[in-house]
């Protein structure tokens, strides 16, 4: 009776051991098609109504951004408010820009005779992560240390700044465009 309850429990682990192994096969086998969560990290929002969209390279959000802009001319789905809507400005969380992205569309150019243009505050898990910035369609970008343009603000960035230095790196939680 020792032996056959020996090779009982023994038949019960080696069955045990390959469930286990068919469980993580499986497992494996129907999440091959789903794409992780870590590549989705180039965003396209409308600063108009913070529409998002997220995908694998920052060129993919940038041109769904322009492709937005261009298929809904009259703004009626996405707050978009005319055909000369632009892309106004790409974050990036490494310098040189790297790392995860926003690229963030909005109305019009900001152009230099405007007071701000737009302002966007980070998402929780942006702020304090900022480490480069691209901006387009004529926009210089200010960086303050709070929401909604409160708290220390930053000297003007010009439009492509591959390193946010001192203090400024890793450092906002929303930002101005004009």
């Amino acid at each position: 009776m020792g032996k056959r309850k020996r090779r009982n429990t023994k038949a019960v682990i080696a069955g045990a051991g390959i469930l286990g192994v068919v469980c993580a096969a499986a497992v494996t086998i129907g999440s091959a098609g789903a794409a992780p969560k870590a590549s989705r990290t180039h965003c396209a929002v409308n600063v108009g109504n913070e529409e998002e969209k997220c995908f694998g390279t920052p060129q993919e959000a940038k041109e769904y951004a322009e492709v937005k802009i261009k298929d809904d001319a009259l703004g009626a789905q996405t707050g978009v408010e005319k055909p000369t809507d632009v892309v106004i400005a790409t974050l990036f969380k490494n310098r040189r820009y790297g790392g995860a992205s926003i690229t963030l569309w909005g109305s019009r150019p900001c152009g230099k005779e405007r007071d701000t243009g737009f302002y966007f505050n980070l998402p929780d898990d942006w702020k304090g992560k900022v480490s480069s910035v691209q901006g387009w369609a004529e926009c210089e970008v200010t960086l303050y240390s709070r929401p909604y343009l409160d708290g220390v603000a930053s000297p003007r960035f010009p439009d492509l700044t591959p390193a946010l230095e001192g203090q400024w790196n890793d450092y906002a939680e929303s930002i101005e465009f004009r």
